[in-house]
C-alpha cells in the first residue's frame, strides 16, 4: 500500500522462508511413517452404543450448524433494508439493486476471468498430470513437488501477486493492471486442483489401453487425445470445477492485482465492508454463495452421485 517493493519484497521472503520450512518439516514427518489399507484385510466396524452414538451425532450437527450460521447471517442481511451503513426494519431488494447498478461490471470480471482461467487449467492439467505419471522422472518429480505442493500451499497470494507486479511491470512484458495478470495468478494457484485430480485418475487408467491403441498403429499423440484424454474427463471436470469454486472466491492475490476496471466480486465485497455498505456487501456474498452452491451441484451430479450434499 505503501508504494515500497523492495519491503513488500523483504516481507514476502520472510513469510515465505517460514512457511517452506514448516513444510519441509511435515513432508520429513510423514516421510519416516507409512500408512497402507489391505483389501484382505479391511477395518473392522465398531458398533457404537446408543450414548456414544447420540454424542457423536450432536457433536457433528454442532459442528455443521456453526458453520451455517455465519452464511445464513450474511444471506439474511442481504435482505434486510438499509439506510446507508444502517439497517432499517423490513426487508427489501434495495441490496441486490444497489449492487446491479454500482458493481455490475466486478460480477463480469468475476466469472469471465475464472472461466478463461479455467480453460488453461484444463489444458495445462492434462499434459503435465501425463507427464507426472507416465513419464516418471527426477525432473517430473520436482515438477510435481513444485506445482503440487510448493506454490498453492507455500506461496501466499499476496507474495504471489507482489512477484508478478514486480516481474511484469517493465518491458518488454508489462502486464501489471491488466486482466492478463489476474488469469495468471488464478493459473498458477488453482492449477494443482484441477492437476491433482487429473493425476488421481490417470494412476486408475491402466497403461495397457494406450499401449493397445499405440500398437493398432494410433500415434501416440492421437492416442493421449482420442483415448486416455476422454477417460479422464471425469477426474479432470471435477477437478476444473473445485478450481472453479476456489477461483471466484480468490481475495489474496487480487487484491495485489487488481485496479479499478478490473474489480471482481471479492474485491467490492472488501470495498462494501471497508466503507460499512454491509447490505450490498452481503447481496455480492450471497450471489457468490450461489455461485460456489451450483457449482458444487454440478460436481455431485457430474461425479455420478444419485443424492448431492452440499
Amino acid at each position: 500500500m505503501g508504494s515500497n517493493p523492495a519491503m513488500a519484497s523483504t516481507l514476502s521472503m520472510i513469510l515465505l522462508t517460514v512457511t517452506t520450512m514448516v513444510l519441509f518439516v511435515q513432508r520429513y514427518v510423514v516421510s519416516k511413517k507409512t500408512y497402507t489399507m489391505s483389501a484382505l484385510r479391511p477395518p473392522k466396524v465398531i458398533k457404537l452404543s446408543t450414548g456414544k452414538r447420540i454424542a457423536a451425532t450432536l457433536m457433528v450437527m454442532g459442528v455443521v450448524t456453526l458453520s451455517i450460521i455465519p452464511q445464513a447471517t450474511v444471506i439474511t442481511t442481504s435482505f434486510l433494508k438499509t439506510n446507508g451503513p444502517v439497517f432499517a426494519g423490513g426487508f427489501s431488494l434495495d441490496s441486490y439493486r444497489e449492487v446491479l447498478y454500482k458493481v455490475p461490471q466486478a460480477i463480469q470480471n468475476t466469472f469471465t476471468y475464472a472461466s478463461i482461467a479455467i480453460v488453461f487449467m484444463v489444458i495445462a492439467g492434462l499434459l503435465l498430470s501425463y507427464v507426472v505419471v507416465r513419464r516418471p522422472s527426477k525432473l517430473t518429480s520436482l515438477l510435481d513437488a513444485l506445482a503440487l505442493v510448493m506454490i498453492p500451499y507455500v506461496i501466499p497470494g499476496t507474495v504471489l501477486g507482489i512477484s508478478l507486479i514486480i516481474a511484469f511491470n517493465k518491458p518488454p512484458i508489462e502486464l501489471t493492471g491488466t486482466w492478463i495478470i489476474l488469469v495468471i495468478a488464478y493459473c498458477i494457484r488453482k492449477l494443482p486442483y484441477t492437476m491433482r485430480s487429473s493425476t488421481a485418475i490417470l494412476h486408475q487408467i491402466d497403461k495397457s489401453v494406450e499401449e493397445a491403441s499405440i500398437s493398432l498403429g494410433v500415434p501416440p499423440m492421437k492416442t493421449f487425445f482420442k483415448t486416455t484424454a476422454i477417460l479422464m474427463i471425469p477426474g479432470v471436470i471435477s477437478g476444473a470445477i473445485l478450481s472453479w469454486v476456489t477461483t471466484i472466491n480468490e481475495l489474496s492475490s487480487t487484491i495485489v492485482l487488481y485496479y479499478g476496471a478490473t474489480a471482481t466480486i471479492t474485491v467490492s465485497i472488501y470495498g462494501e465492508v471497508f466503507t460499512a455498505n454491509f447490505g450490498t456487501a452481503a447481496a455480492l456474498a450471497s450471489i457468490l454463495s450461489l455461485a460456489t452452491i451450483m457449482s458444487l451441484i454440478i460436481i455431485s451430479l457430474l461425479s455420478g452421485k444419485k443424492d448431492i450434499n452440499i
